[in-house]
């Protein structure tokens, strides 16, 4: 169960992928004429990922400079005035969650995280763990896979019901990848391009770029209920493919 979502062309305006009860995920493109007012529930807390260009973070009348792929974590309480002080576009990417407690603003930079590689040949990839289960927060998980030149990521297929999660790509430049999403009664395979996005609702969710080509993605998730945790179950199928190191748990 998931939707696919074109790059975003429309300018300083924040747009909504998908909302609930549980979260939302919201996008825009901002630069230094095209501000963005973010505003969100009392009782919601976020993270803004930064792509494509640098941007600034306002909170509480303090400015946080973020460089491409870094993260900031916003409390619930907070609201946010975005944007970029050139006149280039920053694609700002926003996951949110539902909160019961009130931590600290912090930032997360991208050049500070220690990634690793995991899987083995034919679907290895670098992982890249922003936000995880030791960073303060009560729903949110963010990170980055970078996958290898023609190689699958999120593989072996696998689900995390519990959670809900969105993926905007990069890396890909004029070729493209296929996103699948598969459930028990379903089957869908998305084309995507460069900061395209799917927000993955549940199911399996394997994807592949053409030859010579990286697959690569920044990921929010969502805990829908639980215990906030990387846990996922694998597709009885390939539960003898060896997971190598890994940030999941099974």
């Amino acid at each position: 169960m998931s939707m696919y979502f074109p790059s975003l062309k429309r300018i300083g305006v924040l747009e909504t992928l998908f909302e609930n009860d549980k979260g939302a995920y919201r996008w825009a493109l901002v630069n230094s004429n095209n501000h963005v007012n973010y505003f969100k529930g009392l009782n919601r807390e976020a993270v803004i990922a930064c792509m494509k260009e640098p941007c600034i973070v306002f909170i509480d009348d303090k400015k946080y400079s973020l460089n491409v792929k870094d993260v900031i974590y916003i409390p619930k309480g907070k609201n946010a005035l975005i944007y970029n002080e050139s006149d280039k576009y920053s694609l700002i990417v926003i996951g949110e969650g539902n909160a019961s407690q009130e931590y600290d603003v912090y930032v997360k930079r991208f050049k500070e995280a220690k990634g690793f590689t995991s899987g083995y040949e034919g679907y290895r990839r670098n992982i890249f763990n922003m936000i995880g289960e030791n960073d303060l927060s009560d729903s949110l998980l963010v990170g980055y896979t970078e996958g290898w030149p023609g190689e699958w990521t999120s593989y072996p297929p696998h689900k995390h019901d519990d959670k809900m999660e969105v993926y905007v790509y990069y890396g890909l430049e004029n070729r493209f990848g296929l996103q699948i999403v598969e459930t028990e009664d379903s089957f869908v395979a998305h084309k995507v391009k460069d900061y395209d996005a799917v927000v993955i609702l549940k199911g399996y969710h394997p994807n592949v770029p053409t030859p010579k080509t990286s697959i690569c993605y920044l990921w929010i998730l969502t805990q829908l209920f639980g215990k906030r945790a990387m846990k996922v179950e694998v597709h009885p199928e390939y539960k003898d493919v060896p997971m190598g190191k890994t940030h999941l748990k099974k």
